[in-house]
C-alpha cells in the first residue's frame, strides 16, 4: 500500500512511469477503433442484405413458377373432367347427336373453346364452332384419335393451327366407351387465350416477362408482345434447362434480346411449362442501393471522426482538471482549486458513482428477488403439470403460431425436440374427429368460451391416444388475441369407461341369464309337485343353492369359464368318501365357457340328487363314474360326457318323465344346443349328456388325447 502511494504522488507533475500514450491519442484510437469495424460490419451487413433479397426473390419467384405450372394442370384438368363428364351424357349413349349437340354447346367450358365428337375412323359428327348439320372434311389427327382408341385415355395436343378455323388451338381428346369399346371421341378446342387469361390475372410487373410454354417447348400464352411471339419456340437457353430439369433458374436472353433472369417450373401431370423473367437491370437496383447507403453509411462515419477529433481536446482538458482534483485526493490534500471543469457530470462523478453503486446494489436484489419469485412460480407450476401429466400450449389464429411444452407434444406421439405446428396437430387428429375438434375451436373463437374437446390422436406409429384439450381466450397487452390451454392423454380413462359398460352390459346379461333359469327351475317345480306335497320348497331351494355353488365357482375364475372336473367336483365332492373310491372322475383338461358352467353344473346337480334319493349313492356300497372326452366324427366336434352309477338298488323304468330329466334336457337345449340320453338299466343309471365343442375351450395339452375316440 506504501508504495502504491509513493507511485502515484510521484506522477503528479508528470506521466507515470510506462506511460506513453495521452488521453487524445486514446480518443483518436477509439474513434478508428469503433469506426473501422462499423463500416465493415455495416459493408458485410449490406452484403449480406442483398444477398438474402437475391435468395428470397429467387425462392419466391421459383416458388411462383411451381404454383402457375400447377395452375396450368388445374386448368387443362378442369376440361378434361368437363369432357368426361359431358362424355356420359345420355343423349350421346341413345345417338341423338343433336341434342347431345345443343348439351355440348351450352355446357359452361374455358372460352373461348368449342366442342367437336368424331368416329374413330375420323369422321366428323358436329363441330359446335358451326350449325349443327353442316358437314365437315374428316379430321386431320387420325394418328391422335388411333391413340385416343387404343389407349383409352384423354390426351391434351401441344399448340398447333386448327384446320377448320385456321387458329392457334390446343385440343383435348377424351374417349367416349360405350358397351366397353370406344364409340366416339370428345374434342375440346381451346384457344391460348385461356392461359393468356391465366398470366393476365398474375398481374406481371411491367417490365417482365411470364410465358406458357407445352411440350414441345413453343410459345402458348406470353405477357409482351403475346402477338408477336406466340406459336414461335422458346429461346435455345430455356429448351436446354427444361430438358434437363423439372424446375431450377438460370441467367438467359429473352427473344426479343433483353438479358434477364429466368425461372422455370414443368407441370407435373401435363408437361407443361411456366417460365418467368426479370430483367437483369432491375435486379442490380437492388446492388446499387446497397452501395448507395454503404457510401451515405462512410460519410456519416468521417464526419463523426472529425466530430469526435474537437470533442476529444474538451473531453480531454475537462478530464486532466478532473485527475489534477483526483492526484490531489490522492496526496490527501485539500482540493483547494474552486473552478470547476464546466461538465456537470465531472463535478459530481464522485457522488453519483457512489449513488450508482448503492442503486445498482438495490436494483440487483430487487431484481433477483422477482426473479426467484417467478422462478419459484414456474417451477410450481411446471411440477403441478408434470404432476398431472398435462401438457400446456397455446395458439395465435391471426399468425398460426403453435407453441407447445414437451409432454403435449409427447401426447401426440412427438418427441421434446421435434417440431410441431397447428397443421401437424390437425393432421395427427383422427379423420372421423377433425370436424369436431374444428367446430369445436371455431365456436370457442367466434363465442370468446372456454374450450373442452375430446378427440383421438393417431400417432406416427399408427397407435391411437384420447386426448382432452381444454383452452381459454387470452387477449395480449398488444390487443392480440390468443388461446391457451392444457392437453391431457384420457386413454386409460376411456378405455376404463368402455370396460364398465362392457361389464355392465354382460353383467346385465348374466343377470337376466340367471333369472331366466330361477324362473324355468321354479316353474317347472311348481307344475311337477302336488299342490300339498312340502319337499317341492326343499328341492326348489337345493336347487337354487346348487346354482349358487356354481356361480361361486364362476366368481372365483371371474367369470373366465370353469374346468369340467372343478364343476363335477363342486357337486359330487359332498358325497365322496375318504378313500376318493365312491365317486371316480376320469378325462382330459377342458375348460368350459360360463353359460356351459351353468347348464352342465344343473344338469349334475339333478343326476345326483336322484341317485342320492333312488341311485347307488343312497347305499354305502353304490358307486358312480363320470368319464368324459371329445368326439371328432364326421360332423361337428362335441363333447360327450358319461355318468355310470353302479351297486345301488335295482333300477326301474319310470312310468313317466321326471321334472330331473325335463329340467335337464331343457336347460341343455336351450342354452348350449345339447341333449341327454337315460338309460334305466337294472344295474344302474347311465346317462350321456352331449353337446357341441364350440361352447368349451380346449386345453392344448391334452389335444392328443381328447382327440381319441370315447368307449364306455
Amino acid at each position: 500500500m506504501e508504495g502504491r502511494r509513493f507511485n502515484t504522488g510521484s506522477s503528479i507533475e508528470g506521466r507515470p512511469e510506462g506511460a506513453r500514450t495521452s488521453l487524445r491519442q486514446v480518443l483518436w484510437g477509439l474513434v478508428l477503433v469503433l469506426a473501422l469495424p462499423t463500416i465493415l460490419v455495416a459493408a458485410g451487413g449490406l452484403y449480406s442484405s442483398y444477398q438474402a433479397e437475391r435468395q428470397a426473390t429467387d425462392l419466391r419467384m421459383q416458388e411462383t413458377a411451381r404454383a402457375l405450372s400447377l395452375s396450368l394442370d388445374r386448368e387443362i384438368e378442369k376440361s378434361v373432367v368437363a369432357l368426361q363428364v359431358l362424355a356420359q351424357s345420355s343423349s350421346l349413349a341413345r345417338g341423338d347427336f343433336e341434342e347431345f349437340y345443343q348439351r355440348a354447346k351450352n355446357t359452361p367450358l374455358s372460352e373461348p373453346s368449342w366442342v367437336a365428337l368424331f368416329e374413330p375412323e375420323g369422321r366428323v359428327i358436329f363441330n359446335t364452332h358451326v350449325p349443327y348439320g353442316v358437314i365437315l372434311p374428316n379430321s386431320n389427327r387420325p394418328n391422335v384419335l388411333q391413340r385416343v382408341q387404343e389407349s383409352r385415355k384423354p390426351h391434351v395436343s401441344d399448340l398447333y393451327v386448327g384446320s377448320l378455323t385456321g387458329q392457334r388451338l390446343i385440343i383435348i381428346d377424351a374417349p367416349v366407351i360405350l358397351d366397353e369399346r370406344v364409340a366416339y371421341i370428345l374434342s375440346l378446342a381451346i384457344t391460348p387465350d385461356v392461359f393468356q387469361n391465366i398470366i393476365r390475372d398474375q398481374r406481371i410487373a411491367e417490365g417482365w416477362n411470364a410465358a406458357v410454354l407445352d411440350r414441345s417447348r413453343r410459345i402458348v400464352a406470353r405477357s409482351r408482345s403475346p402477338e408477336r411471339f406466340v406459336g414461335q419456340l422458346a429461346s435455345p437457353y430455356i429448351q436446354e434447362a427444361l430438358a434437363a430439369a423439372q424446375e431450377g433458374r438460370l441467367q438467359s436472353v429473352t427473344l426479343d434480346g433483353i438479358p434477364v433472369r429466368t425461372y422455370f417450373s414443368q407441370s407435373p401431370t401435363y408437361g407443361w411449362s411456366f417460365v418467368i423473367s426479370i430483367p437483369e437491370a432491375e435486379l442490380a437496383k437492388s446492388a446499387q442501393r446497397s452501395l448507395f447507403w454503404l457510401t451515405i453509411l462512410g460519410a456519416v462515419i468521417l464526419g463523426g471522426i472529425l466530430l469526435a477529433v474537437l470533442l476529444s481536446r474538451s473531453i480531454a482538458k475537462r478530464v486532466d482538471q478532473l485527475v489534477a482534483a483526483a492526484r490531489a485526493l490522492g496526496r490527501g490534500d485539500e482540493v483547494a482549486d474552486p473552478t470547476t471543469t464546466r461538465v456537470l457530470e465531472f463535478d459530481t462523478i464522485k457522488k453519483a458513482l457512489v449513488e450508482a453503486a448503492t442503486g445498482i446494489r438495490t436494483h440487483e436484489r430487487e431484481r433477483d428477488e422477482v426473479l426467484a419469485h417467478v422462478a419459484e412460480s414456474e417451477a410450481r407450476l411446471r411440477l403441478a403439470l408434470n404432476a398431472g401429466h398435462l401438457g400446456s400450449w397455446e395458439f395465435v389464429p391471426s399468425t398460426g403460431a403453435f407453441t407447445t411444452s414437451a409432454i403435449c407434444r409427447a401426447h401426440f406421439g412427438r418427441g421434446p425436440d421435434e417440431p410441431f405446428s397447428y397443421a401437424d396437430l390437425v393432421a395427427s387428429i383422427h379423420p372421423d374427429d377433425r370436424a369436431m375438434q374444428a367446430e369445436a375451436v371455431a365456436q370457442a373463437l367466434a363465442t370468446r368460451t372456454d374450450l373442452h374437446v375430446e378427440y383421438r390422436a393417431v400417432w406416427p406409429d399408427g397407435s391411437e391416444r384420447w386426448i382432452r384439450v381444454s383452452g381459454r381466450m387470452r387477449i395480449g397487452p398488444d390487443g392480440q388475441l390468443s388461446m391457451v390451454g392444457v392437453s391431457q392423454d384420457i386413454t386409460e380413462r376411456r378405455l376404463a369407461e368402455e370396460r364398465q359398460a362392457l361389464l355392465l352390459h354382460e353383467l346385465n346379461h348374466r343377470v337376466k341369464n340367471t333369472l331366466a333359469t330361477v324362473q324355468s327351475v321354479a316353474s317347472l317345480t311348481r307344475r311337477s309337485a302336488d299342490s300339498n306335497d312340502p319337499a317341492a320348497w326343499n328341492a326348489f331351494m337345493d336347487r337354487l343353492h346348487g346354482m349358487a355353488k356354481t356361480h361361486d365357482l364362476l366368481t372365483a375364475t371371474q367369470w373366465q369359464g370353469a374346468l369340467l372336473e372343478d364343476v363335477l367336483k363342486n357337486e359330487l365332492e359332498p358325497y365322496q368318501d375318504g378313500m376318493q373310491q365312491r365317486i371316480r372322475l376320469r378325462g382330459p383338461r377342458i375348460n368350459l365357457q360360463p353359460g356351459a358352467v351353468l347348464a352342465l353344473g344343473l344338469a349334475i346337480h339333478e343326476l345326483a340328487t336322484n341317485a342320492v334319493k333312488y341311485g347307488s349313492l343312497s347305499v354305502p356300497d353304490g358307486k358312480v363314474h363320470v368319464m368324459w372326452a371329445v368326439a371328432s366324427g364326421s360332423g361337428q366336434p362335441a363333447l360327450l360326457v358319461e355318468w355310470v352309477e353302479s351297486g345301488g338298488p335295482p333300477v326301474k323304468q319310470p312310468e313317466r318323465q321326471g321334472f330331473g330329466s325335463k329340467l335337464i334336457q331343457r336347460g341343455l337345449a336351450q342354452q348350449l344346443g345339447g341333449e341327454i340320453k337315460l338309460d334305466f338299466a337294472p344295474a344302474g343309471i347311465r346317462c350321456v349328456i352331449t353337446f357341441p365343442i364350440s361352447t368349451l375351450a380346449l386345453d392344448l395339452s391334452d389335444a392328443d388325447e381328447t382327440c381319441e375316440r370315447y368307449a364306455s
